[in-house]
């Protein structure tokens, strides 16, 4: 099985690339009109706003709908970081074929680790070889349209949670694997699709949601309250309409909907200390039923919170699991 796989690429793969290619050119003609006075200053002054909102709705829909980074990292394996491990390939529920890594641990629970955008699963070791350190077996697997997995488009955490929910599956047929001991622990997009997995799905028992990103415009709290978020409604509105377009998904119900649907499995959010991640982080603890815990890492940049302090990462993450598996047998599960 390839490290780096090459995929067919869709229509919509392309149909999205001319869109971007496009607002380029239409961004270029517009500043060549404007260097050479075709229309009044004033002309360009009120249009200004309404191409900021166009244009950047566009580019970083098409950002996040096609991730960079697929050759970028080292062909890293688990073994680098000591660990025996197996190449897996798994489907998510709406059959993709994903990769991953697995390795075991000592039936003390398993983790599965969930990548940010413009990821490898790889990117998750250092997580992994402090788990795997305390017993826990872990699996690592690239999300759709990253690194060797299927898919040529990434829909923002949307459908990923379909490929959380298959190496729930996954992981489930193995014999090493106590069912009743199944975690999450997701980073930034990561985070997202494992919050919107666990309120589907009974079987994740404990969650760990570093940074997670949101996933509609209902995430962001309501009607804006300042100025600022006020100039950047229209922005945020469109970019979730484009997004939608770009990827052709479905807009799940938000983290703010759906979070309180995870308890009475535990939650554990992390946050660095950006104002934006700060502010997403704590809506979605206050929307969260207990059990629940929200963890502050200052000055840590996004999704970046375990290098800011190792051991206090691992200590802080260990300890959640430990005593969510401890009490996941008296849990009750939903029907």
């Amino acid at each position: 099985m390839s490290s780096i796989r090459i995929r067919e690429r869709s229509w919509r793969f392309y149909r999205n690339w001319l869109i971007h290619f496009v607002m380029w050119v239409a961004l270029l003609l517009i500043a060549l009109g404007a260097a050479r006075r075709l229309w009044p200053l004033y002309v360009y002054l009120l249009l200004a706003y309404p191409i900021y909102v166009i244009s950047a709705s566009i580019f970083y829909s098409y950002r996040t709908t096609h991730p960079g980074g697929r050759f970028s990292m080292r062909r890293l394996t688990p073994a680098d970081a000591g660990m025996a491990y197996k190449k897996v390939e798994f489907l998510s529920r709406d059959e993709l074929s994903l990769f991953g890594w697995y390795v075991p641990g000592n039936m003390k629970g398993t983790i599965i680790l969930v990548h940010g955008h413009g990821g490898k699963g790889i990117a998750m070791i250092y997580h992994a070889s402090a788990l795997v350190a305390k017993g826990y077996s872990v699996l690592m697997y690239d999300q759709r349209a990253h690194g060797s997995s299927d898919g040529d488009i990434c829909t923002a955490g949307w459908r990923e949670v379909e490929d959380l929910l298959g190496a729930v599956d996954y992981l489930k047929t193995l014999d090493d694997v106590n069912p009743e001991r199944i975690g999450v622990l997701g980073i930034s997009m990561g985070g997202l699709a494992a919050l919107l997995a666990a309120a589907r799905e009974d079987d994740i028992r404990a969650v760990v949601a570093e940074g997670p990103s949101s996933a509609t415009l209902e995430d962001h709290g309501g009607r804006p309250q300042s100025w600022i978020r006020w100039i950047n409604y229209p922005f945020n509105w469109l970019f979730y309409k484009m997004l939608a377009f770009m990827n052709g998904a479905e807009p799940p119900d938000g983290i703010l909907t759906t979070i309180r649907d995870i308890a009475p499995r535990p939650i554990l959010l992390i946050t660095g200390g950006g104002k934006k991640e700060l502010h997403f982080t704590q809506l979605f603890y206050e929307a969260a039923a207990e059990p629940k815990d929200l963890w502050e890492v200052p000055k840590a940049r996004h999704a970046e919170a375990y290098f800011r302090d190792p051991k206090a990462y691992q200590k802080r993450v260990v300890e959640f699991f430990d005593r969510a598996f401890q009490s996941a047998s008296g849990l009750e599960v939903r029907n």
